[in-house]
């Protein structure tokens, strides 16, 4: 059909379309005009009947676009004109329903249609296998989804469909826009039953896919996009905030700065307090200073700006009782708002009346203020030291002597504020100043007797005896006042225990005095002789005192013990108290045992017996103050190494915990001087008890403390042991431990510490890495082929994995502190050695692909040994030759020993140019000395002289015109490729020149040249070979 002008109206629509398209492409600023010239095309096609027309050729313009690049601009433009032109058809549709407006069924119709048929259109894209086509289709959905509010429930499942497969594509760029599509069909109902909710419901598999992608893609700007597009509540919000632990520095700091941020005063009620506890924690101690910052900016002025700047109110949501890290967010808002720090005052009346945030921020402030040299805060807010131990006293009286407090000043406490009151009260007097005497005493006695009282909770003990020390002259007078203190506990429990037993022995009498009346004589005669029978024991036992003192010998020493009545001993409950303290105040002594009697005695009276005793919790107190007791004296060490390998070894799980971490302490102390000697445990036993912890995977927190203490003790040298090395790398690969968490964070610090720390170290891990491979080789084999099917074959990693990281820790280049020499080093290609050597003993074509395939990633430099790099392409060579490898296999194998060829010949190369400089060298010292000889000649004997120097120089011609002739063979050698015997050869004849040389220089002081013979005096080259494999052998 044509108009009136003759033109036909498909072609007039395509014009008119392309040329909107056309403008549209050259700047942003047009848009909307073009997008009024659009809709108004749209609406005289429909008039006309031409609506198909106009999505043809809607359809086939924007196809145009689909090809091109991310970066391309072009493409941009036309994608947002796109999606402003369906945005301003649904706007009008949604206006024209608010007012009222009646449509007709074809205006909605029109749109609806237009939108169906161009995303069907796109979607014909999706499968392309150009990455700029599947881009632009995505790009387009997600600015389409953004702009309308229904569409078809088929297209629904026909883009559900196509997004799930895109949200996997190869391209992390269409991977990010397909999240932004999956992002617009999330259903916040349905998120509440996230792991209940079938496949089949496509609102709840976007979710569920969105989730997998922030957990699980390896692209870092994919899980931003789904981490900032995913419905933050309840059921979601755990895999958002796990962002905070993410690889990637800006998904770290995203976490605060956008997600926690936009949450506002949510975070404090929708998160959960150890989440939350985690997030700080998490944000403050990162390692990238950014993430840090974004984490006290957070914390500083989103937070407390939130709350108008109430700093008790964000102590409140803190929850600085429960919580362990308040105190680093507490310095990190003193540290971005220092203003803050002049507006706090803690007036006098305040003191009496601590909350248990008032009481946290003094302790806070108190520290910083002592830390950064904040004098005038310092001498302004706080009180005299005599003055804080009233303070503190007043709410020791209110917690343990609440009798003698009345009920009204102690009614709005309870105890857990009191003890936390005290505790941060005693936080700050360990650092504070004593200068005044009187301040020391008084709170020296305040503390003293608070230590006393048995019903003290274990954190006030610990914070206590700490600062005891503080207040202590010097730790004689420490240790005098703490076992003071345990031995009054300990008295004083005995003397209750007496004091109970004459109550109770009152009772019985009075009950047998009252029944006396109903009794007969008979039984009360009896009551009369038992009565007498104890006074006659009593006195018995006077009378046999008085005859010891007075020296009679009719009554013996045993008589008198016999009739000793039996020695009290304290409670259960009271040992552990006096255990308990004495623990703490062993931990801050640093004298000598055998200068500390006091200490020696607590062993004999409280120690050794806690040791001996059967209940748990005595015994393993007795053990943590033993090893205390052992780091001060090496000898009591020595005695006491098999009682603690006996604990290791039968005690229960929190009895090993102890012990293990007992000798770990003692060998880091004494070293190796506790064992191997005459009355002292064999190493090679508690080397076996570290062997048989490591691997009881029952007991994981025995794992993790054998584990760093052996890592440590092995860093400082003081085990030295290649075996049990050889286990602690097992360890930390076998599958059986992979869901040890803590053990496997422990071995992926400090196996690289180890390793990169000291050359020596390295070679350790060299000798032991290649039995390492093949035990773990074997491993995985076994368990991929294993039938049960409980077995996890994904909890090892695979070998070439294992490979790598065997690689990068024997890669000389990674040691701390490198020298000239780290090029020559040999370390990395000696386990590469091994590890050829063992390639036979490898059954499976697979694992032998692994291995081969990843030794292109070992260091080769021309400095290294040529001995080495010999060593190590004959066997490379061997491989070669007689593996049936495959082509990935053999092109890295042929990589690898070309890279060895080539070094080989530069080495060659480079010693020859050396020989042939360290050769003219010579011969320019022989002509100097040649011409010094002639001019020390007398005139008298000239013509002698020159008879003998004429008569020589045709010996003198004869030995150039050689030694040019071995030249010239040299240089026509060094034109073509030698091979290994000719190399041999060459290297001999130079050396032999050199023997030529010498014994040369020392006939030509007497200007005389005698040339050896070559047949009796140079050595033949077979000789020399031999000489040289003698060599290797006694090597």
């Amino acid at each position: 059909m044509q108009d009136p002008d003759g033109i036909d109206i498909n072609t007039k629509i395509f014009n008119s379309v392309a040329e909107v398209f056309q403008k549209a492409q050259g700047s942003y600023a047009g848009h909307r005009k073009h997008i009024a010239v659009l809709k108004k095309i749209q609406s005289k096609a429909v008039e006309q009947g031409y609506e198909d027309a106009f999505n043809f050729w809607f359809d086939k313009l924007v196809t145009k676009i689909l090809p091109l690049k991310k970066n391309e601009i072009i493409g941009d433009r036309i994608v947002k004109l796109v999606a402003a032109f369906i945005a301003s058809l649904e706007r009008e549709l949604i206006l024209a329903k608010k007012q009222n407006y009646k449509l007709t069924n074809d205006e909605e119709g029109i749109f609806s249609r237009f939108v169906d048929q161009f995303i069907r259109h796109v979607l014909r894209g999706v499968e392309s296998p150009d990455k700029n086509v599947r881009f632009r289709v995505l790009q387009l959905l997600a600015v389409i989804m953004d702009n309308i509010g229904e569409i078809d429930e088929s297209l629904f499942n026909l883009l559900i469909l196509s997004l799930n497969k895109r949200i996997y594509d190869r391209e992390p760029t269409v991977r990010i826009q397909a999240v932004f599509c999956l992002t617009k069909f999330q259903d916040e109902e349905q998120t509440e039953h996230l792991t209940e909710l079938s496949d089949n419901e496509e609102n709840f598999e976007a979710t569920r896919t969105l989730v997998a992608s922030i957990q699980n893609d390896p692209s870092a700007e994919v899980r931003r996009a789904a981490m900032l597009n995913l419905i933050n509540d309840n059921n979601t919000r755990p895999y958002i905030l796990e962002r905070a632990r993410d690889v990637n520095i800006v998904n770290r700091r995203l976490v605060y700065s956008r997600i926690l941020k936009s949450m506002g005063r949510k975070c404090f009620d929708d998160i959960e307090p150890h989440i939350f506890d985690q997030l700080i924690e998490w944000g403050l101690e990162d390692r990238e200073l950014s993430v840090r910052n974004a984490c006290k900016r957070l914390i500083a002025h989103d937070w407390l700006n939130a709350l108008d700047g109430d700093l008790i109110e964000l102590l409140e949501k803190l929850d600085v009782s429960r919580s362990s890290v308040c105190v680093k967010a507490i310095e990190a808002l003193f540290q971005s708002r220092p203003d803050i720090l002049s507006k706090i005052k803690f007036p006098e009346s305040i003191w009496k009346d601590f909350t248990v945030e008032i009481a946290f921020l003094f302790r806070a402030i108190y520290l910083y203020c002592l830390d950064n040299n904040i004098t005038e805060m310092l001498e302004e807010n706080f009180p005299e030291a005599s003055k804080l131990s009233e303070h503190l006293n007043h709410y020791i009286l209110l917690r343990y002597h609440h009798n003698d407090i009345s009920n009204d000043s102690q009614s709005h406490f309870d105890y857990n504020t009191l003890e936390f009151i005290i505790e941060q009260l005693l936080i700050a007097a360990e650092r504070y100043d004593y200068s005044d005497e009187v301040g020391r005493r008084s709170m020296l006695t305040v503390v003293r007797n608070m230590l006393a009282l048995t019903t003290l909770s274990e954190p006030l003990i610990k914070i206590g005896i700490r600062v005891m020390k503080s207040l202590s002259i010097n730790e004689k007078d420490f240790v005098t006042m703490a076992i003071e203190i345990i031995n009054d506990i300990r008295d004083d429990d005995i003397e209750k225990q007496e004091q109970d037993e004459k109550i109770k022995s009152k009772k019985i009498n009075r009950r047998n005095e009252t029944s006396v009346n109903e009794e007969d004589e008979n039984g009360t005669h009896n009551d009369e002789v038992n009565e007498d029978e104890e006074d006659d024991n009593i006195s018995s036992f006077h009378s046999a005192v008085e005859n010891l003192v007075q020296g009679n010998g009719n009554v013996s020493e045993s008589d008198i013990i016999n009739n000793l009545p039996p020695e009290k001993e304290a409670s259960s409950a009271t040992i552990v108290l006096c255990l308990t303290r004495s623990s703490y105040m062993l931990e801050l002594v640093n004298t000598p045992l055998t200068e500390n009697i006091l200490i020696a005695s607590l062993m004999d009276t409280l120690i050794t017996p806690a040791v001996r005793n059967t209940a748990p919790n005595i015994r393993e107190l007795g053990v943590k103050n033993l090893g205390l007791c052992c780091l001060l004296d090496v000898k009591l060490a020595i005695d006491n190494m098999y009682i603690l390998g006996m604990c290791v070894s039968k005690g229960n799980a929190s009895l090993k915990y102890i012990a293990l971490q007992v000798i770990v302490d003692i060998f880091s102390v004494h070293g190796n001087t506790v064992v191997d000697g005459e009355g002292k445990v064999d190493s090679i036993s508690l080397h076996k008890i570290f062997y048989k912890v490591l691997k009881n995977n029952g007991l994981p927190e025995c794992q993790v403390i054998a584990a760093e203490g052996l890592c440590k003790l092995f860093l400082a040298d003081v085990f030295t042991d290649d075996d049990l090395f050889e286990t602690l790398v097992l360890s930390y690969f076998s599958p059986i431990n992979s869901s040890n968490e803590a053990l496997v964070q422990a071995f992926a610090f400090c196996i690289p510490v180890y390793c990169f720390s000291h050359p020596a170290h390295q070679q350790r891990m060299s000798r032991t890495a290649a039995d390492i491979l093949l035990r773990l080789c074997v491993l995985w084999d076994d368990l991929q082929s294993s039938v049960i099917p409980e077995v996890d074959r994904e909890a090892m990693l695979k070998p070439n994995i294992i490979f790598q990281q065997l690689l990068f820790w024997t890669d000389p280049r990674n040691l701390v502190n490198q020298t000239g020499s780290t090029k020559k080093d040999t370390v990395q290609l000696t386990f590469l050695i091994d590890v050829l050597k063992i390639y036979a003993q490898i059954e499976k074509k697979e694992i032998k692909k692994m291995i081969i395939t990843n030794i292109n990633a070992i260091f080769l430099s021309s400095e290294q040994d040529y001995s080495t790099l010999k060593e190590l392409l004959e066997y490379s060579d061997d491989i070669a030759e007689n593996d049936n490898l495959d082509n990935v296999s053999k092109n890295a194998l042929d990589k690898l020993r070309n890279n060895l060829n080539s070094l080989i010949e530069e080495i060659n190369e480079r010693s020859e140019a050396q020989t042939k400089d360290e050769n003219n060298t010579a011969n320019d010292q022989y002509s100097s000395i040649l011409g010094n000889s002639f001019n020390k000649s007398s005139n008298d004997t000239i013509e002698h002289a020159a008879d003998i120097t004429d008569g020589n120089n045709t010996e003198l011609t004869k030995t150039t015109v050689n030694i040019s002739a071995v030249d010239n063979t040299t240089e026509q050698s060094n034109s073509r490729k030698r091979t290994r015997s000719e190399a041999e050869q060459i290297d001999t004849s130079k050396n032999l020149e050199n023997m030529s040389i010498q014994d040369t220089s020392t006939v030509a002081k007497n200007v005389s040249f005698v040339l050896p013979d070559e047949k009796s005096d140079a050595m033949s080259i077979d000789e020399e070979d031999k000489d040289s494999e003698s060599f290797s052998e006694v090597r």
